[in-house]
């Protein structure tokens, strides 16, 4: 958020703390907009005078579309000082935040699940359920699926809130939900149908990793069209966020960290994909070094770059000789000679299950413990 204007989450934190008395931010509908500000709804854009409403002081901060965001404070017991506290800290922040123009898309609301999204994992309540003083929380008991953003342009200008939503908008057809976390750090929900069609519930669920992977790539192709530069992109399987998306939330950033450290070159990570990765991960420091000295000395083959390569194809294409082949664009008798080079250096034949196991592993326990 512009630092001109403070995160409406932090104010209604402020104000709380300030009065001792419960607070909140609120979307109303246009009716009831327009019951408690009518003036505002008709003039639109600029926040209007508080008002009080049953047992409850209303500060509206700005008004979009005939809708009113306003923060709320419990009345009883407020002192004249606290009120007027309370409406001036309200009041700056609604002209601050019409100035910087944070209104547009709903960002507001956005930013304030964000902030509270990351304030739950900081304590490490992965388990959360969206709190009730969370504007958004109305739209997120429906399924969705989460896909967190990550970019690592250091010095490409950050894309706009409002750039963002129009461009994710322009790829699902229909609306999403943008959270902004933290510095080019961003959690996209979309509903669970714009991705499979809902036709053929088995079909679906068979089929809902390829279906998330798929969606994977055309976000991504479409972002770096339009963005460019490096970013990771990671998504988890459909969720009502509500109970579930502190949880989900964790999991993606955890599978882009690990993506970062196992597959390097790659900025599309799947969690089901990274389970031996996850593994190895947990593993302490230590023990990992003592792990790969026991299974043997693999160095020399993992330090070579076309090797690595060879290896990892060969694990993805389920140790088929014939698909690698296709997929590092070589001669299938080049393939078997490089396989064989590897079994004279290592004593390894990949293509037996119980090698291949052992000499997967030692390439992730390379790969992490060669960074540290």
């Amino acid at each position: 958020m512009d630092r001109v204007a403070m995160d409406s989450e932090a104010l209604r934190q402020k104000i709380e703390q300030l009065t001792g008395k419960r607070t909140g931010i609120k979307q109303l509908g246009r009716q009831h907009s327009k019951s408690l500000f009518g003036r505002l709804t008709e003039t639109g854009g600029e926040a209007g005078e508080p008002i009080t409403h049953e047992g409850h002081l209303w500060v509206p901060l700005y008004e979009s579309d005939g809708r009113v965001t306003a923060i709320w404070v419990e009345m009883e017991g407020l002192t004249a000082r606290e009120l007027e506290l309370v409406n001036f800290a309200a009041g700056n922040y609604a002209i601050a935040l019409n100035a910087t123009g944070l209104k547009e898309e709903g960002e507001v609301e956005a930013r304030q699940l964000g902030i509270w999204l990351n304030s739950q994992l900081e304590q490490d309540k992965s388990d959360s359920e969206i709190a009730d003083e969370v504007t958004l929380k109305s739209r997120l008991f429906a399924e969705m699926i989460p896909f967190l953003l990550i970019s690592e342009n250091s010095h490409n200008p950050q894309l706009s809130y409002r750039s963002l939503t129009k461009l994710l908008r322009s790829y699902f057809e229909d609306e999403i939900i943008l959270i902004p976390l933290v510095e080019k750090e961003w959690l996209i929900l979309a509903r669970k149908e714009l991705l499979t069609g809902g036709d053929d519930k088995e079909d679906e669920e068979e089929n809902a990793g390829e279906l998330l992977s798929q969606a994977c790539m055309g976000l991504h192709e479409l972002i770096a069209s339009e963005w460019g530069g490096a970013f990771h992109l990671a998504v988890s399987h459909a969720l009502i966020p509500v109970k579930g998306l502190t949880a989900a939330l964790a999991l993606l950033r955890e599978t882009i960290a690990l993506g970062r450290v196992f597959q390097v070159g790659d900025y599309i990570h799947l969690p089901w994909e990274l389970h031996m990765e996850r593994l190895v991960n947990s593993i302490p420091d230590d023990r990992r070094r003592q792990l790969l000295a026991q299974i043997g000395d693999f160095s020399s083959v993992l330090a070579d770059k076309e090797m690595q390569l060879t290896l990892e194809s060969f694990f993805e294409m389920d140790c088929n000789v014939s698909e690698t082949a296709k997929k590092l664009y070589i001669h299938r008798n080049t393939l078997l000679y490089r396989l064989d080079k590897i079994k004279q250096e290592t004593g390894a034949d990949v293509r037996s299950f119980g090698d291949a196991a052992i000499v997967k592993l030692a390439m992730l326990l390379y790969k992490v413990t060669k960074r540290k």
